[in-house]
């Protein structure tokens, strides 16, 4: 069994000061659900081991997966967290190496 590392991309904290307390609480819950299992979502097209996790049913979470490490790339709206996962993805695999 993989132990898994959580670890956010530098700009997610920003995103999560956009959420709603209750949207916040859902998605600390999730956070919990994705450490155990980060393959149980569905893979996004575009992102290779990127993950969607719905949080409400206009929010979702974004996160990509590296060896044992969960990287929480986006959190927000469903249109505009589509758009801006890719950008980070890229920036956050440039950074890495």
């Amino acid at each position: 069994m993989t132990d898994w590392i959580i670890k956010e991309h530098p700009i997610f904290w920003k995103d999560l000061d956009k959420l709603e307390r209750k949207e916040l609480e859902i998605f600390y819950k999730k956070k919990v659900k994705i450490k155990e299992n980060p393959l149980r979502q569905k893979h996004l097209a575009g992102g290779a081991n990127c993950y969607r996790e719905p949080i409400t049913e206009n929010i979702r979470l974004i996160y990509y997966i590296e060896g044992n490490i969960i990287w929480l790339l986006t959190i927000g709206k469903h249109k505009g967290v589509y758009e801006e996962y890719l950008k980070r993805l890229y920036s956050l695999r440039k950074k890495l190496r």
